[in-house]
Parts: C-alpha cells; sequence; structure tokens
C-alpha cells in the first residue's frame, strides 16, 4: 500500500510531479539513491524482497516530508515478479518516469573457482534483473513518449582489473553492452539510457554475496551508513543527468 503525505503544500523539486523505480533501493547504493531522488521532489517505489529494509526506506522518505513512497516486493530473478512490481506501480502512482536497477550480487574468487552454479547465481540478479525490469516498464514509457532508464555497473564491469571479481565484472560489462546498444535503439523516441558507474572507489553493488577458494566466505557486505563513504554526495552526478539526460554517469566519490 502506498503511503501518501497530507494535502498540504510541499516543497518543490526539480523532480517533483516524476515517479521513479528503484530496483534494489531497501539497501546499499540503491537506499541513497532513492532518498537523493525524494529530496528532488520525486514520488518514489521501493522494488526490492527485504521487506524490513523497504519500508524503513519508504518510512525515511516520508520523514523529509516532501513526497511519497511506497514499497513493492519484487524478486528481480522472476519475470512474473518484476511484471507484477511495474504494473502495481503504474496503477498505485499513475505512471513511471524513472527506473534506476541497483539490485546485485557479488560473486568473488579464482575464475577457475568460480562454478557454472555461480555464473547462473549471479547473472539471474546483475544482468537478467535489469534486462527484465526495463522490459516491464519500456513499452509504458515508449507509449507516453518520455521516461528514463538508469543501469548500475561496478567500475570493473567498464575496467576489469581485480583478477578475483572476474566474473562480477563480466556480468556489469554485458549489462553495460546491453545498456549502450538500448540506448542507440531508443534514440528519438523520448525515452533516455544512462549508465551509472560506482567508480574505484565506490561501494559494490548488492548485499549478497558468494565466494570461491578464498579461504572463507566473504561477510555479507555492510549498508552504505554503515561506511564512512558520503550519503547523497555518491548519487550526485546521477540525480544531475535525469535532469539533464545523458548516456555514461560516474559517480562522485570525492572525499
Amino acid at each position: 500500500m502506498p503511503a501518501v503525505l497530507n494535502d498540504e503544500p510541499q516543497p518543490r523539486g526539480a523532480l517533483t510531479g516524476k515517479v521513479a523505480i528503484v530496483a534494489g533501493g531497501a539497501s546499499g547504493i540503491g537506499r541513497v539513491a532513492a532518498r537523493a531522488l525524494a529530496r528532488q521532489g520525486a514520488r518514489v517505489v521501493i522494488a526490492d524482497f527485504d521487506a524490513e529494509r523497504m519500508e524503513r526506506t519508504v518510512e525515511e522518505i516520508l520523514q523529509l516530508g516532501i513526497t511519497d513512497s511506497m514499497a513493492i516486493f519484487t524478486d528481480v530473478r522472476s519475470d512474473a515478479s518484476v511484471h507484477a512490481m511495474a504494473g502495481d506501480a503504474i496503477k498505485a502512482m499513475g505512471q513511471v518516469d524513472i527506473l534506476i536497477n541497483m539490485a546485485g550480487v557479488l560473486l568473488k574468487g579464482p575464475v577457475e573457482r568460480i562454478r557454472t552454479s555461480d555464473w547462473k547465481w549471479m547473472l539471474q540478479t546483475n544482468l537478467l534483473g535489469p534486462v527484465r525490469t526495463t522490459m516491464a516498464v519500456l513499452p509504458h514509457m515508449k507509449e507516453r513518449g518520455s521516461g528514463h532508464i538508469v543501469n548500475t555497473v561496478s567500475a570493473g564491469g567498464l575496467a576489469p582489473s581485480d583478477p578475483l571479481t572476474t566474473a562480477y565484472d563480466t556480468g556489469h560489462a554485458a549489462l553495460a553492452a546491453f545498456t549502450r546498444s538500448l540506448a542507440s535503439q531508443l534514440a528519438g523516441t523520448g525515452v533516455n539510457i544512462s549508465l551509472f558507474s560506482t567508480g574505484s572507489g565506490g561501494p559494490r553493488i548488492g548485499q549478497n554475496t558468494r565466494s570461491r577458494g578464498m579461504g572463507r566466505m566473504l561477510h555479507r557486505a555492510h549498508d552504505l551508513e554503515e561506511q564512512s563513504t558520503p550519503s547523497e554526495q555518491l548519487v550526485d552526478n546521477l540525480i544531475d543527468a535525469i535532469q539533464n539526460p545523458r548516456f555514461l554517469v560516474l559517480a562522485e566519490t570525492s572525499e
């Protein structure tokens, strides 16, 4: 159920009147992006499978006193779940103007130790997840003649350098290729496409991890609020790119 603010006049931001879906918006960099969008006046749909964290993020957005927000349980590995989320978001909010894909998992270890099942586990979320959400909202955006889709990749997805993240980086490299091709196909339709990179100093995308051949399992990644990473500053360039569309967007990681 959407949690809607009262009818009192609210401060207007650059994204007032826009509706944004943030896939993976309950934690990590997705949560940071969701709050930043809300600060600019966007109505935000948190699409995630962590119910507790989704509700927490929605409450944080409502406490800003600027806009409204809702949470929709979504498993980006499931076609049915993603299509239901898109339909529910459009029905509840009336439209979808922005889709930001930030759901992800981390797969780490020497490539010869990575199993085929691990590759499938990672690709279902990191590659096919954004493909599913994009295909679910794209017809709606094309029909309206406007919209903005943002896919998020790690720095290694653009320039791989760590041999222990070969699989993880390969998934993001494939997503980058999909995103660039989609941008070319949609030129002139009114639907903008951006590729957002967290940068070499940015956080990993996703909270769930698997490691192989490293002696022990990686600890579950902490939320951004538990790290020293700056908050909304991390996505300043992303918010600007939504207001002033461009394809490649690098995270703001200056100290």
